[in-house]
């Protein structure tokens, strides 16, 4: 159990708190180099988000589209309760409130599930409660920095 809690306060500390903070760098440094998100939505970027390079560029186009944010972890379940190591799945809901580069403002709710292996997270899959308003709120996103992942 109590790596089970230890690995609750590591993922809060690095996942909710650097979004809230805008730190890519000390999230990036709990992703396994290979990693996986599966995102939602209807963009450019939606799906399969593989590879830290591309999760780092995903991530930093994040910030720059939501300059003002904030991710409450509101619920977390852990797989193995009792298990000792680093190693375990997880699902998180998550209450957000962001306003994108234009001014606007959006509330939603996001479920992850997250595999972690040896303390760093190789896959994440995100659900949102409202899809449609993830959508609007990503409209007019500057691709610049997913350019190079993104199949033309």
């Amino acid at each position: 159990m109590i790596g089970s809690i230890i690995l609750k306060a590591a993922l809060e500390k690095t996942g909710a708190k650097s979004m809230n903070l805008h730190d890519v760098d000390t999230m990036m440094k709990t992703w396994a180099d290979d990693a996986v998100l599966i995102y939602p939505g209807n963009m450019p970027f939606s799906g399969k988000i593989a590879g830290k390079p591309m999760l780092t560029a995903f991530f930093e186009t994040y910030m720059e589209q939501f300059p003002v944010m904030e991710f409450e972890v509101t619920n977390t379940f852990i797989d193995r309760m009792f298990s000792i190591g680093m190693t375990n799945t997880l699902a998180t809901v998550t209450d957000i409130k962001y306003t994108n580069r234009f001014g606007k403002s959006f509330e939603n709710t996001s479920m992850s599930i997250l595999d972690i292996k040896n303390g760093k997270l190789v896959y994440d899959k995100d659900f949102y409660h409202d899809v449609d308003m993830l959508n609007e709120a990503w409209e007019g996103v500057d691709l610049h920095l997913l350019e190079p992942f993104l199949e033309n």
